[in-house]
């Protein structure tokens, strides 16, 4: 549905004047309460002031908003290794993204997914040694142009991804071999043909830049079905879902699914996970590649809060000081006549 009007309330101090005040309710699950911004006494605001209040004071009144709704939804999950303060601070970033995509039409809603997308593709694959820069990357993703000076399969690296966001977007069920599958197959379309979409049939694979061990070939299948009904169960009673995604996360790249293609794999997962609970994606840079590597090496050290924690420092960096910069430009505008929001578009869930 539309973003809602704010609503005035009036509160009748005993002895005193009225006074007004912009009120946006909120209510998440079955919990409800309001955040509200002063707006004097007396005389109700005119028609004009009103309009001007709600221009001036909706950011605040959002921001407000997302951080009464983390407050109410925190105490929904359990967490091994997130503080109190870390769930509060993840449940406003989703909300903020929430808030933030809510409010954009459907033109600007693709523009900020291109973008992103350009961003996040030309992480993922620099982390794996692609050399394409950011605008190569863009010029390839965006206007079909090749770059000079680079090799086939680093050329099919990026471009593979074109097709691998359609799916993802289309694609609106759980985590499923099938679906793990199928973006393997994608992803290494015209890099190694015979065994994109296969799991890997031999031992003696490592993971690149780490002394790492993974499962044996022939538990591959046995163990990934069990790290699914793991992750599901677990959102189910009620683990907070971010950390419920890294462990999911770790876990994969330590299952190491395929002989070739696994981060990439894994990060595209991971990411869908995230975006299935309304979580804004994370971009694997190129630069953050050590501290990426790092994370996976604590995980196989059993140093689960440490791994967990240099994850959220990474999604809270990127995209929380940029987020809430974003709302603040798209706060304002007042949907027009024949025009679009996201909301307005059914959802259906194939779960």
């Amino acid at each position: 549905m539309a973003r809602k009007p704010y609503r005035v309330e009036v509160n009748y101090p005993q002895g005193g004047q009225p006074q007004f005040y912009l009120v946006k309710d909120v209510k998440v699950g079955q919990k409800k309460s309001k955040v509200k911004k002063y707006l004097g006494s007396g005389s109700p605001p005119t028609s004009r002031e009103l309009a001007a209040f709600r221009r001036d004071y909706a950011f605040d009144l959002e921001m407000k908003a997302a951080k009464k709704k983390a407050q109410l939804n925190a105490d929904c999950f359990r967490s091994s290794y997130l503080s109190n303060e870390e769930v509060i601070n993840l449940e406003e970033l989703r909300f903020i993204y929430r808030s933030f995509t809510d409010l954009l039409t459907v033109n600007e809603a693709e523009s900020y997914e291109k973008n992103f997308e350009v961003s996040y593709v030309h992480g993922t694959t620099s982390i794996e040694g692609n050399t394409l820069s950011l605008a190569e990357t863009h010029s390839l993703l965006e206007q079909g142009v090749a770059p000079n000076a680079k090799t086939l399969r680093e050329i099919n690296e990026v471009q593979n991804f074109k097709n691998v966001l359609l799916y993802r977007n289309r694609y609106k069920g759980k985590v499923t071999l099938d679906f793990i599958k199928t973006m393997h197959s994608m992803i290494m379309n015209n890099i190694d043909t015979e065994s994109a979409g296969t799991f890997r049939r031999i031992d003696g694979i490592g993971i690149g830049g780490c002394d790492l061990s993974v499962t044996p070939a022939d538990m591959i299948e046995m163990e990934l079905k069990e790290l699914i009904d793991e992750y599901y169960g677990s959102v189910m009673d009620s683990k907070h879902p971010f950390e419920a995604a890294v462990i999911f996360h770790y876990k994969f790249e330590m299952i190491h699914p395929f002989t070739d293609g696994n981060g990439r794999v894994g990060r595209e997962v991971f990411n869908y996970l995230l975006l299935r609970e309304k979580f804004p994606k994370l971009l694997f840079l190129g630069r953050d590649r050590d501290r990426y590597i790092n994370a996976l090496r604590l995980g196989n050290e059993d140093k689960f809060e440490e791994m967990i924690h240099l994850f959220y420092d990474l999604i809270m960096n990127q995209r929380m000081d940029i987020l809430i910069e974003n709302l603040q430009k798209v706060v304002t505008p007042i949907k027009k006549s024949g025009q679009m929001m996201l909301d307005d578009f059914p959802v259906v869930r194939n779960d």
